[in-house]
């Protein structure tokens, strides 16, 4: 009566995939063209998220829209030799937009300025097939997290500025994995959503025309998601289910049938207990060896459950240096810090009063960022690189965020009409290939790839 499938309660890692851990880190053209780093340069209205202290540098009123577009492709192999018939998988996601709003305005001859921002600082996919030999780990992360971000910077000295922003963040999470290792079409599944507050504070300081050191500080944030749980047999497995439910139903008639022979018998009725007390031991043995649950029959549903969850995100710190040898040019390097140490367990709280926790125990990395801009009259050129540090161990390591160390190279150009300006980039990440081997399920070699593209328009009122 054994079924073909574990009914697992572990849910899947609920975040994206990217060199980034879940950070969508590309908030404008201009600035992903030069590989992120512009800290220290932050003079368009996107600097309500690169610097919110670069809104001095900005007069009137000005508004930028744009979107990021990546295409990703993540792929499978398993370990020589490795058992239970694991398999090549390719996860090839199709483009995902990432759209941003920033307004700012600066009145004229005052030191302040304020603005806002409409972003998604974390978020994106990834799907992986529902025949991944690691299904059970994981085959589908979703999410979505949009900053409403309200800023104001202050000029305090002619070289020395300060920004602040407070950001109110709606985040919504979609997790799924499968329940058996080799079946297709089952799944454990969690929806939810909810709000958090987060903030962040950014210094821009210029000892010189040609210098400009930039500091940014984005606070940690936790999500309280409010959803629901929901598990799903598929065909074979109900079948599988209905069938071990008639084969206990037949075992529970005999035992009637063999009890009341024992109770007809004429024996002692102390006898007669002990006989019985025998045969309910034998029944519940025989069903404790056939795998079926302790509630004596196996699950053909499941109930929808309620579940509340805080899902944490980090706090991550820029600095950057910007040097412009001539007015035509600007070079600047980054230093970007994210503390992943602080994701240590996701605690799903279910409303049957049943805990499911996700260990995380990433560990905080670093994004190394530099680019160079050339000025040629209305007309801009960029390009930049990023080395991007792995951020997941081995042990903590799961497909649906197949981190690795990245090397992410970009391009771009911006053109300026008047009172108008368009900013377009491209960008590569390649992933340095990873091997895990963990004594699971997700043990193999995973390859990663990207494609990306970002286009910003401004109006300068």
């Amino acid at each position: 009566m054994r079924l073909p499938y574990s009914l697992s309660l572990l849910i899947l890692l609920p975040t994206l995939a990217f060199g980034y851990g879940s950070r969508i880190a590309t908030q404008d053209a201009e600035a992903t063209a030069r590989g992120n780093a512009f800290a220290a340069t932050a003079d368009n209205p996107s600097a309500i998220y690169y610097n919110p202290a670069g809104l001095m540098q900005l007069d009137g009123l000005n508004v930028e829209v744009g979107a990021y577009g990546i295409w990703i492709d993540e792929g499978y192999k398993p370990l020589h030799g490795q058992p239970g018939g694991a398999h090549n998988s390719t996860a090839h996601e199709p483009l995902q937009t990432v759209p941003s709003f920033f307004l700012s305005y600066h009145p004229k001859n005052q030191a302040f300025a304020f603005g806002l921002g409409v972003y998604a600082p974390f978020g994106l996919s990834t799907e992986w097939p529902d025949d991944s030999s690691f299904r059970t780990a994981g085959l589908y992360g979703s999410l979505e997290y949009i900053a409403f971000t309200p800023t104001f910077a202050v000029q305090v000295t002619r070289s020395f500025s300060v920004g602040i922003g407070i950001s109110a963040n709606y985040i919504d999470a979609q997790l799924r994995q499968g329940l058996s290792p080799t079946e297709t079409g089952d799944s454990f599944s969690f929806k939810g959503d909810g709000l958090s507050v987060g903030g962040d504070i950014g210094i821009m300081w210029k000892p010189t025309e040609r210098q400009s050191i930039g500091l940014t500080y984005h606070s940690p944030v936790s999500g309280d998601l409010t959803g629901h749980t929901q598990e799903g047999l598929n065909g074979s497995e109900r079948s599988a289910s209905e069938a071990g439910n008639a084969q206990i139903a037949a075992a529970k008639a005999r035992l009637s049938a063999g009890i009341a022979q024992i109770n007809a018998l004429p024996i002692p009725a102390s006898a007669k207990a002990g006989l019985i007390a025998q045969a309910n031991a034998q029944f519940q043995a025989g069903l404790a060896a056939s795998g079926v649950p302790a509630s004596g029959s196996f699950p053909t549903s499941f109930p929808t459950l309620g579940a509340k969850g805080d899902l944490k995100f980090p706090q991550y710190v820029t600095l950057g240096y910007s040097f412009r040898p001539t007015p035509d040019w600007n070079l600047e390097a980054d230093v970007d810090w994210t503390d992943w140490d602080s994701l240590n367990d996701f605690n799903l709280k279910r409303s049957d009063g049943s805990t499911v926790t996700v260990p995380f125990n990433w560990t905080h990395s670093f994004l190394y960022e530099v680019g160079a801009t050339r000025y040629l009259g209305p007309w801009s050129l960029s390009a930049g690189y990023i080395y991007s540090e792995n951020s997941v161990p081995v042990a903590s390591f799961n497909p649906i965020v197949p981190d690795s160390a990245r090397n992410i190279f970009s391009v771009g150009v911006g053109r300026t009409f008047g009172k108008c300006s368009v900013n377009l980039a491209y960008e590569l990440s390649v992933g340095v290939n990873r091997t895990v081997v963990n004594n699971t399920v997700s043990d193999g070699r995973y390859s990663f790839l990207s494609n990306a593209v970002s286009i910003s328009l401004g109006y300068h009122f």
